[in-house]
């Protein structure tokens, strides 16, 4: 499985919708972590 996973981000990487995906991914990650901070806020 490890062995053809570079292949894998290899393509992902040449893809032109890769920018889409790295902001898509990077919105939700931003948004679970705001809301990881505010629920360590509350206790």
């Amino acid at each position: 499985m490890g062995s053809h996973l570079p292949g894998l981000f290899n393509l992902l990487i040449e893809e032109p919708y890769a920018t889409i995906f790295w902001v898509r991914f990077r919105i939700i990650f931003t948004k679970v972590k705001s809301r990881w901070a505010g629920y360590k806020t509350h206790f």
